[in-house]
Formats: C-alpha cells, sequence, structure tokens
C-alpha cells in the first residue's frame, strides 16, 4: 500500500504571508486526515505557535520546530490526551545564542534586533500578529530570529564569525534566524524511519513544501518537493532538485491545489 507524508513550513506556504489565515488549504487538510496521511508541521516557529496552529487545523502528528532544532514526536507517532509527545533537541541552548548575539552586537556595534531584545507590543507591531500568537513567538528554545538593518558587507563578517561560536545564520521569510547548524531537513529521516517501523508493508511517498531559502533542506530530502509561489522575497535556487513542481498560486491556496493533485497523482 502506499501512503504520502508530508513535510510542510506554515509562513508563506501553509499559512498566508501577511494574514497568517490557514483556511484556504481545509480541503486539502481534511484530505489528509481522511486517507490518514500525516502531516509534519516542520517550520521556524517555536513549539508553543505550532501547537497552537495544530490545534487549530486538528494535527495530532509529530512535528518539527524552529528550523529543525526541536523534534516534538513519541513512538506512537501520534498524540492525544494519553499519549503526548516529547522533546528532542539539536541545538545550543536559547540562553547561549543571546549571549552570543550581545557580545558580537557590543563588540562590534551591529545594527541588529533580535526578539530577545524587544517587548511584545513591539513584535506584534513587527509582525502583525496578535497577542497570543506574538507571546508564543517570544518562548524560544533554541533559535533567535532578528532583523538585520546593518549593510551586506557586514552580515557577512558575522556570518563568519558565528563560525567561531559554532553558530550560523538562515534566512526566512521575515527574518534570519540564528541558530546551531542544523536544518529543517535534519529530522525528516528519523521521521521517516519511526513510521517505516510502525508500517513496515507501506511505501512511503515523502513531499515537501516551502516557500523560502530555509527550506531548501527539507525540499531536497523529498521524493517530490513542492516550491510554493512568493511574491513578497527572493526566490531560492531549486534548479539542483528533482521533481519539483512550483504552484500558481501564494500560500494556502497554493498548498491546497498541489496537495491535492499530489494525492490523485501519487496515491492513485
Amino acid at each position: 500500500m502506499k501512503k504520502m507524508i508530508v513535510f510542510s513550513d506554515l509562513d508563506g506556504t501553509l499559512l498566508d504571508h501577511n494574514n497568517y489565515e490557514w483556511t484556504p488549504a481545509t480541503d486539502a487538510i481534511n484530505l489528509l486526515k481522511k486517507n490518514n496521511f500525516p502531516l509534519i508541521i516542520n517550520s521556524s516557529k517555536t513549539s508553543t505557535e505550532i501547537s497552537l496552529i495544530r490545534k487549530d487545523i486538528g494535527n495530532t502528528d509529530p512535528y518539527i520546530c524552529e528550523n529543525g532544532a526541536v523534534l516534538h514526536f513519541n513512538e506512537n507517532m501520534t498524540e492525544s490526551s494519553s499519549d503526548t509527545f516529547y522533546a528532542m533537541y539539536f541545538t545550543k541552548p536559547y540562553e547561549y545564542l543571546r549571549e552570543t548575539l550581545n557580545a558580537l552586537k557590543c563588540k562590534y556595534n551591529y545594527e541588529m534586533t533580535g526578539f530577545g531584545d524587544i517587548d511584545l507590543e513591539t513584535l506584534m507591531n513587527l509582525t502583525g500578529l496578535n497577542k497570543i500568537n506574538a507571546s508564543a513567538a517570544k518562548s524560544r528554545e533554541a533559535t533567535e530570529p532578528l532583523k538585520w538593518n546593518d549593510t551586506e558587507e557586514s552580515l557577512n563578517l558575522f556570518i563568519k564569525q558565528l563560525k567561531d561560536y559554532e553558530l550560523t545564520l538562515t534566512k526566512g521569510g521575515r527574518f534570519y534566524h540564528l541558530m546551531s547548524p542544523v536544518s529543517k531537513g535534519d529530522s525528516i529521516d528519523f521521521v521517516l524511519n519511526k513510521y517505516k517501523e510502525i508500517e513496515p508493508d507501506t511505501e512511503w511517498i515523502t513531499v515537501g513544501l516551502g516557500d523560502s531559502f530555509n527550506d531548501i533542506p527539507m525540499l531536497e530530502l523529498v521524493d517530490y518537493p513542492i516550491l510554493i509561489r512568493n511574491s513578497h522575497g527572493k526566490r531560492p535556487v531549486t534548479s539542483h532538485l528533482k521533481n519539483l513542481t512550483e504552484s500558481e498560486q501564494e500560500g494556502p491556496s497554493g498548498w491546497n491545489s498541489e496537495i491535492l493533485k499530489m494525492i490523485k497523482t501519487t496515491t492513485g
């Protein structure tokens, strides 16, 4: 039997870039549930943020947060009131990131602003998030989103300096993300192997959806990568990706149409 397993970014992909709405993807989400096809959210958002979204869409599958830094799962690969997920960490703690950021900022006078530098109201104005979601976005464990206000030359120097601290910087849809050298691709094989253990007779087909540079490590590892059209930022380089599909529509509308087509063409 063939089954799909879907790994999906959120902002600009399953969620609208401007209003964070997901409902245009309702039909595809419901069809995934009906077929018992796992939907693994794989986002730069925090565990708290993703938990709110999962509750909203009725998702009980494992999820990957903060750009691959934290994986939430259990042996049954489903979450219920009596069988919750636990976290596996692949990164240095948030406190270390903040200490490093402050040290480099003070020494070189870099013009940048991290989430830890601003209050809740400022973050709401910066992102368009409501109070609950902005508070969830500040509940960080492993990465620090930051807005770079300095020169491109200073940015390149900053990235080089981070190597001495075993840290890196990756570009998301809205912000740069300071983090350990992990990516959205690091947990995919682990998650897939868990499902293979649970259903050894199933032929798993992997699908990935994203819209930005930090989604490329995820798209590189799946059978069918899907780039969601994006008019708010630069298009990432995808010429090396096999079987790539690019959506005609943006955000959740593009997500919905591509998943519906993928279910029909790959699983019959």
